[in-house]
């Protein structure tokens, strides 16, 4: 008899945190989500939708969400698996004084979705909120239906197009436009050609940045030269091709170019150092 009531006692308190460990995770009714959403480019990672959910209610104490994702067919769900209490908020002298959002992320790579329509499920406890996800040509919509726990406020989401090199070259004074006319002629003997874009308001690429050759002037005597290629080269190229030219330019240009597949970069620094950040 007593052991089987050590069975049941063992039972029941599994029960009882199972239960618990429910009940903590169902924060789609108790706390409702936000989401904040963008496409990213990196060497690491690689081009991906990365997604973070943040509590709708504020409160003074802060956790970290675990959420797993799983894509069947045109079916993507995501689930929060596990509540992480990180303790009291931080606090800082504004407004929400003692309160701030618990927050957790998930990364979806661009190479798992094709274009169409998917059925974005999220899950937490008991709670399901049915979305639709659109994937278009570097373009994702998220239409969320109206209901009382989860919200998204930016609809649309693009991706930077493949194969663009973009940037600028930076010099003072007109006579050193030389210099950074010689590296346009040369990256663009190279193979390089003038590109365009879907004007669209891109993570990495800010509109003012989007049109080839621009050219800004600053007091006193500074100047800037917006570049967008399309290359589906070597990136590597592009980089020793610019550090000939900062080199003869004795480093009185400064460089700032990116690959758009993976965020790779060169960096030259007026009369300081270059570097290449590489996949």
């Amino acid at each position: 008899m007593k052991r089987l009531y050590h069975i049941l006692l063992i039972v029941l308190i599994a029960f009882c945190t199972h239960c618990k460990n429910h009940d903590e995770l169902n924060i789609l009714d108790k706390e409702g989500l936000n989401l904040y959403w963008h496409h990213v480019a990196d060497v690491d990672r690689g081009r991906y939708l990365l997604m973070s959910f943040t509590n709708s209610h504020r409160s003074t104490n802060r956790a970290e969400y675990k959420f797993e994702y799983n894509i069947q067919g045109q079916v993507i769900d995501v689930r929060l698996v596990e509540k992480i209490d990180k303790g009291k908020c931080p606090v800082y002298p504004m407004p929400q004084g003692d309160e701030c959002q618990s927050r957790g992320d998930i990364y979806i790579r661009e190479n798992e979705l094709s274009k169409g329509t998917y059925q974005f499920r999220l899950q937490t406890g008991d709670n399901v909120v049915t979305s639709d996800l659109i994937v278009g040509q570097n373009q994702y919509e998220l239409k969320v239906p109206v209901n009382p726990y989860f919200t998204n406020s930016i609809p649309f989401v693009y991706a930077i197009p493949k194969n663009i090199v973009y940037g600028s070259i930076r010099y003072y004074g007109k006579e050193n436009e030389l210099f950074a006319k010689a590296l346009i002629d040369d990256l663009t003997k190279t193979g390089l050609k003038p590109a365009t874009v879907p004007l669209h308001p891109y993570r990495h690429l800010p509109e003012n940045s989007q049109t080839h050759l621009a050219k800004s002037f600053w007091e006193p005597d500074g100047y800037s030269i917006n570049l967008l290629f399309s290359w589906d080269g070597s990136f590597k190229q592009v980089s020793e091709i610019c550090k000939k030219h900062f080199e003869q330019s004795k480093k009185q240009l400064g460089i700032g170019l990116y690959n758009s597949n993976f965020m790779e970069q060169v960096t030259g620094e007026q009369y300081g150092t270059f570097s290449a950040y590489l996949r």
